[in-house]
């Protein structure tokens, strides 16, 4: 299996071509209002169907190689035990398939390793070959790391240790990446949804009316935040001042509001500065 390519199965044909068929058609009628742009949304389901497989495969892929630092994880234990390495490859298939199911991915590659190294072929041709279909550079860089190691006598369970620890740091970076953009990302596709269907719905009525009642309710909001702070901070004569000068700048003058609270910070180090806190 070449695990650089994803290949749909047909119930998968199915369920994305109905995905693809309803984005185009909730794209024409949101954005153009017209059956005819339907004809519009066939390039939107080819990119759908794109995205899909490459985002399937990705995933299958992240899978593989979580399989594969455990695979390696195992033979450097079964080589610390005193296998031999064809022997380390059969003990990991057994003990892999305690973990995961028997169809997943590298069970059935550790499968196929020891049919081909029970024809003769050697161990290292076989990971050669599979590194090579895996796509994931930690395999194919172990997979020349392990045969030159083999070859040379070189100390196999320190090879097999680091491309675990290796992964295994790869696997968190990604997971960290992946955790932050969660984080972020819906609250960006959320705005972008409200900024492409506003100007189509708010001429509706109702949802004119809506947002007049959310206008209301933020300036409520907003005043009572503001009552909260001014019974924490109006505490005496020169913050009363000092706020209903910069209120009558604000709403009659076009002073700068970085300049005004420049300046009540100026006047608050001048009238309070000298006199410090009792304690």
């Amino acid at each position: 299996m070449d695990y650089r390519r994803y290949c749909f199965r047909r119930e998968e044909y199915i369920r994305y071509g109905l995905e693809a068929a309803g984005l185009s058609m909730v794209i024409a009628f949101c954005f153009y209002n017209s059956p005819v742009a339907l004809i519009l949304g066939i390039p939107v389901a080819f990119w759908y169907f794109r995205e899909k497989r490459k985002k399937l495969s990705e995933r299958r892929k992240a899978a593989l190689k979580l399989q594969f630092k455990d695979a390696v994880q195992g033979m450097a234990a079964a080589l610390a035990a005193g296998y031999s390495v064809e022997n380390a490859v059969r003990e990991t298939g057994r003990d892999l398939r305690m973990i995961y199911e028997e169809n997943a991915d590298m069970v059935q590659e550790l499968a196929a390793m020891q049919r081909r190294m029970d024809s003769n072929q050697t161990l290292e041709e076989a990971m050669r070959d599979f590194a090579e279909r895996s796509g994931i550079p930690e395999a194919e860089t172990f997979a020349e790391i392990f045969t030159m190691g083999k070859r040379s006598g070189g100390d196999l369970i320190e090879i097999m240790e680091d491309t675990a620890r290796t992964i295994a740091q790869t696997v968190e970076t990604e997971r960290a990446i992946a955790a932050t953009l969660g984080v972020i990302a819906p609250s960006l596709v959320i705005i972008m949804i409200i900024a492409a269907f506003i100007s189509n719905f708010i001429e509706l009525s109702f949802v004119s009316s809506a947002f007049a009642g959310i206008r209301a309710c933020v300036c409520v909001l907003i005043g009572s935040a503001v009552v909260k702070l001014a019974k924490k901070s109006l505490v005496d004569k020169g913050a009363i001042a000092i706020a209903a000068v910069v209120f009558v700048l604000s709403l009659f003058t076009s002073v700068s509001p970085v300049l005004l609270v420049v300046v009540a910070g100026a006047i608050g180090i001048v009238l309070k500065g000298g006199k410090g806190e009792k304690k």
